[in-house]
């Protein structure tokens, strides 16, 4: 019989529901934190468009963090590959919480410079600049390095 493994891969593209939010570990690598949404239309059986909207907290590391906060801004356009990722904790009545990210292997800008006027806050400064190739980097972490 043959087994087979696990798969937790996520891909998608989106807008920036926020701008990111940059830290720094202890050890000095870099922790960009944002939100994306993702828009679907689809037909109901009245046959009624629909427009439905997914927001998804992302997180990204190291060199990759550092590019997004620098050249990211609410409204921008970015595919995301990466693994989802669960944060459990107790609220203060003591219930048991969970919340979902997607730990982000690659951020792809997808808006082009001249084309940045579509998001909501306009282009940032320097945006001619913005990396054309998605950042590849190990991002494996523990939960030692999450600063927040």
């Amino acid at each position: 019989m043959a087994t087979f493994g696990d798969l937790n891969s996520f891909i998608g593209i989106g807008r920036l529901t926020r701008d990111p939010e940059l830290r720094y570990t202890p050890g000095g690598t870099g922790v960009c934190k944002f939100g994306i949404a993702i828009n679907r239309t689809y037909r109901n059986q009245e046959g009624n468009n629909i427009e439905d909207v997914l927001f998804i907290n992302v997180t990204t590391w190291g060199k990759q963090a550092e590019n997004v906060s620098q050249f990211l801004k609410k409204g921008r356009r970015v595919a995301i590959s990466g693994e989802l990722r669960s944060n459990n904790w107790q609220d203060k009545e003591g219930n048991k919480r969970t919340s979902f990210e997607i730990n982000a292997r690659t951020v792809q800008f997808l808006d082009l410079a001249k084309d940045a006027g579509a998001a909501e806050e306009g282009p940032a400064e320097g945006e001619e600049n913005i990396p054309d190739e998605p950042i590849n980097e190990d991002t494996s972490v523990s939960g030692e390095d999450i600063p927040f």
